[in-house]
């Protein structure tokens, strides 16, 4: 079996940016920061990047794509606040609620046309349930008036 680290080695560890693992092997881990503080560890998201002009190629490379979330290699010195609202970061709380006011304006806006695609629905399917209903009144007085003929 393993052994035990202390306190006090894991600390050192910790300090050095070290991941601490109970696997042998696998896929290694990169310690990212949170623009509010937290850590993150997460398998490096590489990708390739290429910029063109046209056709030409003027710049090509790699790039972590975890990055691109807005995590960071090394802890943040200003820590910023996150946003419920969008799940990113901002640097004031008056943004925060700015951001909040805008996405409630936007789901104002998407209830309201869900609303009125759901009310149109509902005539239509209405209207269908009406027509089926007159549909098999019509089947049984046919049904009847076979029936009675014979």
């Amino acid at each position: 079996m393993g052994r035990e680290l202390s306190s006090a080695q894991r600390a050192e560890l910790d300090s050095q940016g070290a991941t601490i693992s109970g696997d042998i092997g696998g896929v290694k881990k990169q310690r990212y920061y949170t623009p509010d503080g937290r850590e993150v560890l997460a398998v490096p998201s590489m990708k390739n990047w290429v910029r063109r002009e046209g056709k030409k190629v003027l710049d090509s490379g790699i790039r972590d794509a975890n990055l691109d979330n807005g995590w960071l290699l090394q802890p943040p010195t200003k820590l910023k606040l996150h946003c419920d609202y969008c799940d990113r970061w901002h640097d004031t709380q008056k943004e925060i609620d700015a951001c909040g006011a805008k996405k409630k304006v936007f789901d104002d806006k998407w209830a309201e046309k869900v609303k009125k695609l759901r009310h149109k629905d509902d005539g239509d399917l209405r209207d269908e349930v009406s027509e089926l209903k007159s549909d098999m009144s019509d089947i049984k007085s046919m049904l009847s008036q076979l029936l009675k003929g014979k």
